[in-house]
Parts: C-alpha cells; structure tokens; sequence
C-alpha cells in the first residue's frame, strides 16, 4: 500500500517557494502594500497565488476600516476640541442615530477582523510551508486570477 504524500526535498521547492512563504508575514506588517509588490516582482507562481490572496484579506479589511469610521462618524453628532465640546449634525436626526449604531457595530467587526488577520497569518503561513495555498475566508476578490 502506497500513501501519496507530499515530494521530498528539491521536487518541493519547485512546487513552492520562500516568497509564498514569507508574503503572509510580509503582509502583517505592510498591510497590503508588501504583498502587492512582491505579487508584482515575483514570476513563481505559488508566491503571486499567496500573495494574492493576502491582498484579498488585507483590502477587505482595510475597506472594513473605512467604512466603518465613515458611517461612525457621520452618525456623531457631537465631537470634542481641545477639551470643548462642538455640536456637529451632518445628517438629520433619525439617520445620525443609525448611521452612528451601524458605524459601532461596523467598528466592532473590524475589531475582530484585526484578531483573525494575526491568526489568518499563522494558518497561511503554516499552510504555505507545507507546500498547499490557503485562501483567507471572508476576504473580498479584489485580485482577480489575471491581475
């Protein structure tokens, strides 16, 4: 009985390669501007399929981020300077109060969103280094497969 396992050696570094590794904690510390560089640079195909789908969590995550101050912050309807508070109302009564609760409740997810990137990273990276590529779940396809 033979068991298929993965190939020993050099034949697994053709399949795989340090940047697909490494672009995952490159993307941890840059966001997704690494990534995106060494998605660019590199000819390998295993290293620009990782670092594809970095960017794909690193810009979701980051258009979690602006939504959600966006629709924070246009339901406040006070803001304090410098110790006074001003009284700020950019949208009418109703919709400051579910822009402001949406916007929270947005801020909170993005809170996790920043606790799964870190431990995303670990799976991926891990995955990686076994030679398989791991999609992050929940991340938008920004890079399509011919970017």
């Amino acid at each position: 009985m033979t068991s298929k396992s993965t190939p020993p050696g050099p034949e697994l570094l053709d399949e795989r390669s340090i940047g697909g590794i490494l672009v995952h904690l490159l993307g941890l510390f840059t966001g997704f501007f690494g990534p995106i560089l060494l998605y660019a640079v590199s000819d390998h195909e295993f290293t620009r399929t990782n670092a594809r789908y970095v960017i794909n969590w690193h810009l979701t995550v980051f258009a979690l981020m602006v939504i959600a101050f966006v629709m924070f912050f246009l339901g406040a309807d006070e803001i304090t300077v410098g110790g006074e508070t001003t009284e700020v109302t950019l949208l009418p009564p109703p919709l400051d109060i579910v822009f402001g609760l949406v916007g929270f409740f947005l801020v909170l997810i993005l809170l996790i969103a920043i606790l799964l990137t870190f431990v995303y990273t670990i799976v991926a990276t891990i995955k990686a280094i076994f030679g398989s590529v791991w999609t992050y779940p929940g991340s938008i396809a920004f890079v399509e497969r011919y970017w």
